[in-house]
């Protein structure tokens, strides 16, 4: 659809913002001759608009934008029940929104999501641009082509062509992706980590994801398994290492998933939901903190291992609400900032998000949005 040159100027203004030719030329290190010629193709095709005269020394310029109704694309989280589908606009904003039960059985789910891409079309009106394309964000393993659904515990998936089974469906193109993956390439294109080349994304639900931007691209690992933190060694103590469901014992997840902190609570006689969990322990109730502590000890420590390996310009904590504010966002960032190896004049930053509704749907949308806007030179 769009040549190596148009794809330089639709990712740079999307990462970077609206900006003159001027700038663009600079920008990409062409000539403004060249910028010109493939901008005037990008305005005839409806994909770029020119949006604000601005004033400055010389002549005033013309700053260039993307245009909201250039294209839309289809977000497709299946990291929990209910599935949640949604079409976003090429800046990330969400048009419409769909919710529907998770089916584990791949036809059926193929179709039901099929019915749901027409639903959010139809949702989304006629101002919203043509369908570019799907993106799904799904637990487990995924293989490195972006296809194939290698293996998801949770799904109860192996080996299952999600991209080919969804696309014969829709008509439309699909692109696969790691749920922890999909969160930090949506934060990559649309959030106000994206400037980062480098850096990391952790995410503590049921289990707990990571993933990493390296240089500005994804890291994937040979197999396509890195970020696999949530089964790295981390029990403070090995005789209350808990059996993992990987087989092993003492994991992460067995300590400071919300799953392993819903189960500490219920053996102590406590409340299993989280926001009145962590309301106990700003009461100062013993054993809540004891519980959270614990939890977040274990996440800090992991942070900090995190940090040796990749030195990440930041770490993006993406979390339940209740426990940013908690004395679990608390002790976990002192861990990490213990743990750390001490570098002169330079720092990783921490950042604690709450985990938003859409987040996982979002960052499936970005797969596709990042082909349309990247082409071959997606991450």
């Amino acid at each position: 659809m769009f040549s190596a040159g148009h794809h330089r100027i639709l990712s740079t203004l999307s990462r970077l913002g609206a900006m003159s030719r001027t700038d663009l030329a600079r920008a990409l290190d062409v000539s403004k001759a060249s910028i010109s010629m493939l901008v005037r193709d990008l305005i005839a095709r409806g994909v770029l608009r020119e949006e604000a005269v601005v004033f400055g020394q010389g002549r005033p310029s013309i700053t260039l934008g993307l245009c909201s109704d250039a294209a839309s694309f289809i977000g497709i989280s299946l990291h929990a029940d209910p599935t949640t589908v949604v079409m976003t606009d090429p800046h990330g904003r969400i048009l419409a929104r769909y919710v529907m039960p998770r089916e584990t059985d791949p036809h059926a789910c193929f179709e039901g999501l099929a019915r749901a891409v027409d639903i959010v079309r139809k949702r989304a009106g006629s101002g919203a641009g043509p369908i570019a394309g799907i993106g799904v964000a799904q637990p487990g393993f995924v293989s490195r082509d972006g296809r194939i659904s290698l293996a998801s515990t949770a799904l109860g998936w192996v080996n299952v062509d999600v991209a080919g089974g969804l696309s014969a469906v829709t008509g439309l193109p699909v692109f696969v992706e790691n749920d922890a993956n999909a969160l930090i390439l949506g934060e990559q294109l649309f959030g106000p980590s994206g400037d980062c080349p480098d850096f990391s994304l952790v995410f503590v639900g049921d289990g707990i994801g990571s993933a990493h931007i390296v240089n500005g691209r994804l890291h994937r690992g040979h197999h396509g398994g890195a970020g696999e933190i949530s089964h790295s060694p981390i029990a403070l103590d090995g005789s209350g290492a808990l059996p993992c469901r990987c087989g092993n014992r003492g994991c992460l997840e067995t300590v400071s998933s919300l799953q392993a902190i819903r189960g500490a609570a219920r053996q102590a006689g406590l409340t299993s939901d989280i926001d009145e969990l962590a309301a106990m322990t700003a009461d100062g109730h013993p054993e809540a903190l004891a519980i959270l502590h614990r939890a977040g000890a274990a996440l800090g420590i992991a942070l900090a291992q995190l940090v040796q390996m990749f030195d990440p310009s930041q770490v993006l904590v993406i979390l339940d609400p209740a426990l940013k504010d908690s004395v679990f966002g608390r002790v976990l960032r002192q861990e990490m900032e213990t743990h750390v190896l001490r570098r002169a004049g330079v720092q990783t930053t921490l950042t604690l998000r709450g985990l938003e509704d859409d987040s996982f749907a979002k960052g499936a949308a970005s797969l596709a949005a990042q082909k349309f806007l990247f082409g071959n030179e997606w991450t």
